[in-house]
């Protein structure tokens, strides 16, 4: 019953703004995911991106009809403009967004982390801090790339390209995906990818739960390809979290290629000058605490601060944060 539900959902976007099928049911299985916020603890980031006149606003217009409380807004306005309209449990459409601030994205999407303390009042009267929880269903429309690859992460992208003819805004009928969202159960996490290591599965779940839901065994198909391509991407670098480039570059460093075998030391300021070559800006203080969190030991030795590497120690770190390193091949803990 419900698959019919997506399925014309999915055509009628398709038609409008030249959206292959599963990137329209990709977009409808987001939807459904508002609808069902007040259960969630994860809420993927949805990113519309390409270039101009490709259809952005017309499918923005078109989500807007079928998300939980969707709220417009305008990318251009301050942090603060912005984060106040970020209201919980809600779905924030935010046009032209190449601007707005990433920590803000970040607070949106995992319930856990949306807290943010807020000031309010004035010089004279005095000042009050005030908790504000940001979690809630956010839809970014954006030509440039994120600068925090941990946004990358929490994202769902749907690239939109040229479409012949006109984009179309149709009324498009979202009645029944209530009914879908009550029937999803949103706690019970999907086996067919449960498996797969990193981030991008909490990110994809969500719309993972909804097609199981209306048992859509082609949309499931077509995302298990998806969210295979995001963590191969991640694993290759093109959307590190910080401990992923900090331990990335530690075993570049660490690295002997002629014996293959690694140094048992490398210094933090190494790591800190390798890490901005590669254009990523962390200071050998930040460097030594992420190193630490991950259980490695960090030590002054004459006045250089070096991590000590433990063969047996970097494998396990290394699996946990899913690096793929051809120098870790055949070694063992």
């Amino acid at each position: 019953m419900f698959i019919q539900i997506i399925t014309n959902l999915a055509n009628a976007i398709t038609s409008a703004c030249g959206l292959d099928i599963n990137q329209a049911k990709t977009v409808v299985y987001w939807a459904i995911a508002t609808h069902a916020l007040d259960k969630l603890e994860i809420m993927p980031i949805l990113v519309i991106s390409g270039p101009y006149s490709t259809g952005k606003s017309t499918l923005i217009n078109l989500i807007r009809q079928i998300c939980n409380q969707p709220r417009l807004l305008d990318g251009e306005m301050s942090k603060a403009e912005l984060r106040d309209k970020l209201e919980v449990n809600t779905t924030a459409l935010i046009e032209e967004a190449d601007k707005v601030d990433e920590q803000l994205i970040l607070k949106r999407y995992a319930r856990q982390t949306s807290g943010t303390s807020v000031k309010r009042g004035s010089g004279s009267l005095g000042w009050t801090s005030k908790e504000m929880k940001l979690f809630g269903g956010t839809v970014l429309h954006r030509r440039i790339p994120f600068k925090d690859p941990a946004v990358d992460s929490r994202s769902i992208v749907i690239k939109t390209t040229y479409k012949s003819g006109n984009y179309v805004t149709l009324k498009l009928d979202s009645s029944n995906l209530a009914t879908v969202a009550a029937n999803v159960d949103w706690f019970k996490k999907v086996p067919a990818i449960e498996s797969l290591d990193g981030r991008a599965v909490d990110t994809w779940m969500p719309l993972f739960q909804a097609a199981v839901t209306c048992n859509d065994t082609d949309w499931i198909a077509y995302g298990i390809g998806e969210l295979m391509k995001t963590v191969k991407n991640l694993k290759e670098g093109q959307g590190y979290e910080p401990s992923q480039v900090v331990v990335s570059k530690l075993i570049a460093l660490a690295y002997e290629e002629p014996t293959s075998q690694f140094k048992d030391r490398v210094a933090l300021k190494a790591i800190e000058k390798g890490l901005k070559d590669d254009g990523v800006s962390l200071t050998s203080w930040q460097v030594g605490k992420i190193l630490r969190e991950l259980g490695f030991e960090v030590k002054s030795v004459g006045g250089t601060r070096y991590t000590l590497v433990n063969q047996s120690h970097l494998l396990e770190v290394v699996r946990q944060l899913g690096i793929d390193d051809d120098a870790l091949k055949g070694m063992s803990p």
